[in-house]
């Protein structure tokens, strides 16, 4: 009895995890780059004095396939076709994002709308506010008119699933973490939409708030088994 009480707390355990992820894609669904989160739930076993117990663990994935791009007209609307990401310098040091939703401050900065400057090739290129139009080509190269302003920092890594995102949804690598060429093309005057979908999203929650809740019987039909064995 004890062992269907493990295997209940596992169950509810693992749902609720389930729950968290598909809880944070219906909340980014409109954030541009958001690769969707997911889970993975593994059985393995121990053996603790000679009995083999089996147990579940539950992991995050990420689903790094690609959003649907679509036109905005904006110059500085920035999407990524293909694997890799935008380099951005941060606080915390440089870090790494699909989001291609930019802007320019007074001072000629390519930056994020949080205000975090883009990483260049070399020195950070500025353009002029007041300029001319502003052109991106498809491997990040920038000019302003006739004028070459620089090319932004396009990278990859070669084991995404060591990236960390921070609260702010931007990624950043270990130090070991080897870069490997990235396979992307800018498309300027576009964004690349999130790519989770509410209706696979609002099924999967359905499917796993049962889960719990299957689970949740389970403890109680033991619980009740106990109080009866107990009353004797």
């Amino acid at each position: 009895m004890n062992r269907g009480l493990y295997s209940g707390v596992e169950a509810m355990t693992a749902a609720e995890k389930r729950l968290d992820v598909i809880a944070g894609n219906l909340a980014n669904l409109s954030v541009n780059g958001y690769k969707r989160r997911g889970t993975a739930t593994e059985s393995f076993e121990t053996t603790l004095r000679g009995r083999v117990e089996r147990h579940l663990a539950t992991r995050t994935t990420v689903d790094w396939s690609q959003g649907t791009i679509e036109a905005t007209g904006n110059d500085y609307d920035l999407a990524l076709a293909g694997k890799g990401f935008l380099g951005v310098e941060t606080p915390s040091g440089e870090a790494y994002t699909r989001g291609g939703s930019m802007r320019i401050d007074a001072d000629g900065v390519l930056m994020t709308r949080e205000g975090f400057p883009l990483a260049w090739e070399g020195g950070r290129g500025r353009i002029d506010p007041q300029g001319e139009v502003v052109r991106i080509d498809a491997e990040g190269h920038v000019w302003q008119g006739e004028a070459a302003v620089g090319q932004l920092k396009l990278v990859n890594f070669e084991d995404l699933d060591r990236l960390r995102r921070d609260s702010e949804g931007y990624l950043h690598a270990p130090g070991r973490l080897k870069e490997t060429a990235h396979e992307l093309e800018v498309r300027q005057g576009h964004l690349e939409r999130s790519n989770a979908s509410a209706v696979d999203e609002m099924i999967a929650l359905v499917a796993t708030q049962r889960s719990y809740e299957s689970a949740a019987r389970l403890m109680s039909s033991i619980e009740q088994g106990y109080r009866r064995l107990t009353a004797r």
